[in-house]
């Protein structure tokens, strides 16, 4: 029965961990996406240190016979390697090189349309448009799936008017038509694998609703551990070769153990028609 039970252990980790490559494999060409690398760490295990005295006389193993229980899947460590640069030249097209995040918020109204909340999130996909909103009274950065960017302060940048000839500087400030609005907000986490993705290319940044993000992140522009590039976009940093090989190695592992539930299944069978006899 252990050697079942360490197969079927080991086959749900694997399968997480194919869950885990096919993502990264999914977001090959996303802005800004970090891969995910799945680790195993090792389930409880027993040790068997009293043996009877008639084992040991012929006995060339130690004295305690460590039993396993198979391994399951740890962690899915963050990648924060540095993706590659995809030139645009489309002015609010930011890319975020070093360490850090964007904040970007969005108000959550309910059924009646009154604001409840603000939610606060964390990405490195810096492809921002311009674009008219209401709650906020005028124009502002916001990304595909609709959060708006933040300044250093975590409050949204809003333009009074359209405007032309947007200039991010290196250090976050955004100007236009000659006028300041203040220094974009790139966010230093110091535990990434602790962030939680929840789709579209976002992470939970744990903020509550007029939260500063100074209070919990470190301003990685201040503190020169980053830069912002405008006309350019961060790649994916998934290497499709080896997401590939790790596939096939997961493949693999999932057969073995597939094949140890199967064999163990007909040591079974025998022993139990031996008993039978």
């Amino acid at each position: 029965m252990q050697s079942l039970n360490i197969s079927t252990a080991a086959m749900r980790g694997i399968q997480q961990a194919l869950d885990t490559t096919s993502n990264n494999l999914a977001n090959l060409d996303t802005v800004g996406y970090k891969r995910r690398v799945a680790s195993f760490s090792e389930l409880l295990s027993d040790s068997m240190n009293e043996q009877p005295a008639s084992d040991n006389v012929n006995r060339n193993t130690p004295a305690g016979l460590r039993i396993g229980s198979g391994a399951r899947l740890g962690l899915t460590k963050l990648d924060m390697g540095q993706g590659s640069m995809k030139q645009t030249d489309v002015p609010t097209d930011v890319m975020i090189e070093g360490e850090g995040y964007f904040l970007v918020t969005r108000k959550v109204k309910d059924v009646g349309g009154a604001i409840i909340q603000e939610e606060n999130r964390l990405t490195r996909d810096g492809n921002f448009k311009v674009q008219y909103n209401n709650d906020e009274g005028g124009y502002v950065l916001h990304t595909a799936s609709g959060y708006i960017l933040t300044d250093n302060n975590g409050v949204p940048f809003v333009l009074p008017e359209p405007v032309r000839n947007i200039q991010i500087s290196q250090n976050g400030e955004l100007m236009a038509d000659g006028n300041s609005y203040g220094n974009i907000g790139v966010w230093k986490v110091d535990n990434p694998d602790q962030l939680q993705q929840i789709g579209q290319n976002l992470y939970d940044a744990q903020l509550a609703s007029g939260d500063n993000p100074a209070t919990k992140y470190t301003n990685a522009l201040e503190d020169g551990m980053a830069t912002l590039r405008q006309g350019a976009l961060e790649t994916s940093n998934v290497n499709m070769m080896e997401e590939m090989s790790q596939l096939v190695n997961v493949q693999r592992a999932y057969q073995l153990n597939s094949r140890a539930i199967g064999i163990s299944d007909q040591m079974m069978g025998i022993a139990n028609s031996l008993r039978s006899r």
